[in-house]
């Protein structure tokens, strides 16, 4: 009996994170047999999960109407997480920016684990790199920014790790990364493939000191990418230069973490 609670209230809070989740992805208020059929759930448990989310104030239901949508306080759930670039940044609205002077794709990354996490988007993205959607951190261009910040012997360990995990296709030689990430060191950015037909270029978000390292691209078809190169990089720059800014790493007012990788040996 103890391990059905379990499971149901792990199943729960999946259920209430998805909601929250497709509330950013769709921006609008809903019903309550939308987001049944978006979690594929029963009407019932669906409404009674809503009805809780009301009670504890993150949601509101619409008088005279039959939508949901959130209240502040779900915007205040992570302020206190990168206050430089959230609650007192303009980062959300540099993507916005960017979205729209570009034309392309604009996605955040983070490396959670060993994996590359899409942690917000914006614009119009192929479904599998849209928000909360996970990539292989060996083969994104936002990864591979990433990766630069790590030592040699960390870079190796993940690399082995990762082969060990994954189809032979998908398999990298460590020489290879390590050049990669010297390539991308020199050029202060990363440009590749992120799915079929799709290509990011992506740089080093500015880190304080004790701050999770965050990437951020532009994506979009690649025959766009290619020809606009050197513009898309010198757009990123300029946008994270007016809008973010320095910050402090380590104590000291360098903008990002340099290098930390020294060979494949």
């Amino acid at each position: 009996m103890a391990t059905v609670l379990h499971d149901k209230k792990i199943k729960s809070a999946d259920r209430v994170l998805e909601i929250f989740e497709m509330f950013n992805a769709n921006r609008q208020a809903v019903t309550v047999m939308e987001v049944a059929r978006e979690l594929q759930a029963p009407q019932s448990s669906t409404s009674e999960l809503l009805g809780s989310l009301v009670r504890r104030g993150y949601l509101v239901k619409e008088r005279g109407a039959r939508l949901f949508r959130p209240t502040s306080r779900v915007a205040l759930l992570g302020a206190w997480v990168h206050p430089t670039l959230f609650r007192h940044g303009n980062l959300l609205s540099m993507m916005d920016k960017l979205d729209e002077e570009t034309g392309l794709g604009v996605v955040l990354g983070s490396m959670l684990g060993v994996t590359l996490k899409h942690i917000h988007t914006v614009g119009d993205l192929p479904e599998e790199i849209g928000t909360g959607s996970s990539h292989h951190v060996l083969h994104s261009p936002m990864g591979h920014a990433l990766l630069t910040t790590m030592f040699s012997d960390d870079l190796r360990l993940l690399v082995h790790r990762l082969n060990s995990e994954s189809d032979a296709e998908q398999h990298v030689k460590l020489s290879d990364m390590s050049d990669r990430l010297r390539a991308v060191s020199r050029q202060g950015a990363a440009i590749g493939e992120v799915t079929p037909g799709w290509t990011g270029i992506a740089v080093l978000l500015p880190q304080s000191h004790g701050e999770e390292q965050l990437s951020l691209g532009v994506v979009g078809p690649t025959e766009d990418i290619e020809d606009r190169k050197e513009e898309l990089i010198r757009h990123l720059r300029q946008a994270i230069s007016g809008e973010v800014g320095p910050r402090v790493a380590r104590g000291d007012s360098r903008p990002a973490r340099p290098p930390r990788y020294v060979s494949a040996a």
